[in-house]
């Protein structure tokens, strides 16, 4: 069984830098249509707008809503008195030193979101179930679940993966990246540094590295942190699943034609 996770909310940006054929209620509907029936839980980030979310949910999902405005002056206060730096690549290559970057709402959403997470799972019976989060603007391949499942079965050892194929892997910021390649039965698939916020795992490697999950990390600094853990995340070759965002869709695969 996966149990999916849903993060969304009504208050969105301008949708520039979108592709022509992009909207949220397509990659809603994309997530209904290609579940499997895996139990969905939707984390909303304040009032619910959306008429497509206010309609009548199927039995697998459950819709919870959060206020990630109460929730981030304390994760600001510990982001000032910490002043954390990492160490981050530009896009050729070079090693720079970065600041933490400041909490803001997706960041205290995302706390919020890992509590539920972590309060749903944590009596789960069997801990070799996956958790996997998704964000709402990823469209997903027809039997997405099946290719993420199957990995796990085949891999015991294996923490983390996703189904998308960062482009930022074919450009001269990771110029010189070497990975092994491992094989599923439905892809091949391989390790990188890191990935978005759209990823899952076991429930027992989301346990075992909770304080990492619940800290105000960004996406790329998060699997850094596991990194140093000796955790790993691996990426299909293609995706099965894409960032809706020009400049940063999946390559080899034709988008615009998944519903």
């Amino acid at each position: 069984m996966i149990h999916i996770f849903f993060r969304t909310t009504s208050n969105k940006r301008d949708n520039k830098n979108r592709p022509d054929w992009f909207s949220y209620e397509r990659c809603w509907k994309n997530l209904l249509g290609t579940c499997m029936d895996n139990p969905i839980t939707v984390i909303h980030d304040g009032e619910i707008e959306f008429e497509w979310l206010k309609e009548m949910p199927p039995a697998n999902v459950d819709i919870l809503q959060i206020d990630s405005e109460k929730a981030i002056e304390p994760l600001i206060k510990e982001w000032e008195d910490k002043g954390e730096t990492y160490v981050d690549q530009d896009a050729f290559g070079n090693s720079i030193e970065k600041r933490l970057e400041k909490p803001d709402r997706e960041k205290a959403a995302g706390s919020l979101m890992y509590e539920i997470i972590f309060n749903k799972i944590k009596d789960v019976e069997n801990k070799n179930e996956l958790v996997y989060m998704i964000e709402d603007d990823y469209i997903h391949l027809e039997g997405w679940p099946a290719i993420f499942e199957d990995v796990f079965y085949h891999y015991k050892d294996l923490t983390y993966a996703t189904l998308y194929d960062h482009p930022d892997k074919y450009t001269e910021r990771y110029k010189g990246l070497q990975t092994p390649l491992i094989m599923s039965s439905y892809s091949h698939w391989r390790f990188v540094p890191s990935s978005c916020g759209t990823f899952g795992g076991r429930i027992s490697a989301f346990l075992n590295d909770k304080e990492i999950h619940m800290n105000d990390l960004g996406d790329h600094n998060k699997f850094l942190k596991l990194a140093q853990r000796n955790r790993s995340i691996i990426s299909p070759v293609p995706g099965f699943a894409t960032h809706c965002i020009n400049g940063f869709l999946a390559p080899y695969r034709d988008w615009s034609r998944i519903q």
